[in-house]
């Protein structure tokens, strides 16, 4: 299977699809971490002015995929509930995922993203920094949690230079 047959698009945090990753989510952090490193987001806070929920779905209309924006200031945002179901995993999905938050992000004109994952989420932490996020002391409810780690990049909301002709 490809993911170039899953689109991108925006999500109802109130659909069913999207509690089922969601769930899944939590499920696969259980078995990495404690109930109290696990932080999740309720959905109704994803359907708030400056948020945003995308959804991945494959050509049967399956939603195989999600990540949101969670405001957290007017200049900046947070990643959260990033996950891919695990037979679509190593085929680019996150990154198309990541990728469409961030333009969102610089459209909504938020300045920075943050984020947290877990230290046992080797891939996932791979995939920030590829991206160019660099960690820095967690913050807000993460701050004391010893399985957190916490990642930011700064967003440049500037057009690409043209090229001349």
């Amino acid at each position: 299977m490809s993911t170039d047959e899953v689109r991108i698009e925006p999500g109802n945090p109130a659909d069913p699809a999207f509690a089922r990753l969601h769930e899944a989510l939590d499920r696969e952090l259980g078995e990495l971490y404690p109930a109290d490193s696990i932080y999740s987001v309720e959905p109704d806070k994803l359907d708030a002015p400056g948020c945003c929920l995308l959804l991945g779905r494959n050509v049967e209309g399956e939603a195989v995929a999600c990540g949101a924006l969670r405001r957290l200031s007017d200049d900046q945002a947070e990643i959260k509930r990033m996950y891919v179901v695990p037979k679509y995993r190593g085929q680019a999905l996150g990154r198309r995922i990541l990728e469409s938050l961030e333009a969102r992000a610089a459209a909504f004109g938020y300045k920075s993203l943050r984020l947290e994952t877990g230290e046992r989420q080797p891939a996932a932490i791979g995939l920030y920094r590829s991206f160019g996020y660099v960690q820095i002391p967690c913050y807000n409810e993460y701050a004391y949690d010893p399985h957190s780690l916490c990642f930011e990049k700064k967003l440049t909301n500037e057009l690409p230079p043209r090229e001349s002709v």
